[in-house]
């Protein structure tokens, strides 16, 4: 029997090899494993695909996460100590996703608007995605940085989305006021937003609830104010970052500067590297962390396709020690990962 990680094979003792290493068993983990012998049927294969999931998971646990645990500081077995004391989390991508996609509301707001020729998904999606770049690169932080309130910042940029989705269409004030309501009141809606199952699963464990959590993220204030509290989840954070009240966004120094000095209100005595920082981007959540001083957690959301990667335009600070390996170490796909690592 032989089992894969793209693109090489490997036989099942040169897998354990693999994820019995250090080096790479961030690697070995996230490429994932599936049965190629052609004896297996379809059925067979999914029977056995499932329950070497199950006990790879275990051992991954068992094996793989302590040595991650060690290179945060945090706890591994016997140790009975760790030196995290607070954990900063982003919030999009992290924590809750929308329920839909972004594109499919910003559709079913124009249908139900009943605007004029409406663009179709694909129209809607090319006008968001060059609306929204424009938007944050001429006033960043949701207006924060240009002192205009978020709600005008994202009627300005609806009305891009419509105007790069279909240019010769002209919609007039009144069916624009009503089309922007439609949306605004929908990401301020249940219908919204979403709590992910492992962001669930994490604030609500018992090793969480023992540390300090809070907030930094590139989010507007109403996600601070208004989505957390209508999530039911903001009664887990003690601190609340966001880029549109700081004015500066990640992976900026001044942002996680004001997040470790609203975390300092609770825990006077709290040292950079005692905050680990968990965000799905590269650049703005890891990178940026890194640079600053905290400890820090990449989040792979690439598997789920209700996260979407909005502002890719980041670039990705150095830090020091910044490699691919460092990169892969601390890489994890679920936030279960985080609250093994603590049980550890």
């Amino acid at each position: 029997m032989i089992f894969f990680f793209s693109p090489l094979p490997l036989s099942l003792s040169q897998f354990f090899t693999l994820l019995l290493s250090h080096q790479h068993a961030a690697a070995a983990w996230s490429w994932g494993v599936a049965v190629v012998d052609s004896k297996y049927n379809s059925k067979q294969q999914h029977l056995f695909q499932i329950e070497f999931s199950d006990m790879v998971s275990k051992i991954f646990v068992l094996l793989c996460l302590p040595s991650i645990a060690a290179s945060l500081s945090l706890p591994s077995p016997g140790t009975g100590s760790s030196k995290i004391r607070a954990i900063s989390l982003d919030v999009t991508g992290t924590l809750v996703a929308t329920r839909e996609p972004v594109i499919k509301s910003y559709h079913d707001a124009a249908l139900w608007a009943q605007l004029p020729d409406p663009p179709t998904q694909d129209e809607m999606k090319k006008g968001f995605k060059i609306a929204f770049k424009e938007r944050s690169l001429e006033s960043p932080c949701y207006g924060g940085v240009e002192g205009i309130a978020g709600r005008e910042w994202w009627r300005e940029t609806v009305a891009r989305v419509l105007h790069h989705a279909k240019p010769d269409v002209k919609v007039s004030e009144q069916d624009f006021d009503r089309y922007f309501r439609r949306v605004y009141q929908h990401f301020g809606s249940p219908a919204g937003y979403e709590v992910l199952d492992d962001a669930k699963n994490l604030l609500e464990s018992k090793s969480a609830s023992e540390l300090l959590l809070g907030i930094t993220s590139n989010t507007p204030t109403r996600h601070m104010e208004s989505v957390l509290p209508m999530l039911d989840i903001h009664n887990h954070f003690k601190w609340f970052t966001c880029s549109q009240d700081v004015k500066y966004e990640k992976p900026s120094m001044e942002i996680f500067d004001a997040s470790f000095e609203e975390a300092k209100f609770w825990l006077p005595d709290l040292k950079k590297d005692e905050v680990l920082h968990i965000g799905d981007s590269y650049a703005a959540d890891y990178c940026g962390a890194k640079r600053f001083g905290f400890q820090a957690l990449l989040l792979d959301r690439s598997d789920n396709p209700a996260v979407v990667a909005y502002q890719d335009w980041i670039e990705a600070p150095d830090y020091e020690g910044k490699s691919v390996e460092d990169v892969q170490l601390n890489t994890i796909k679920s936030l279960n990962e985080v609250v093994s690592m603590l049980s550890l």
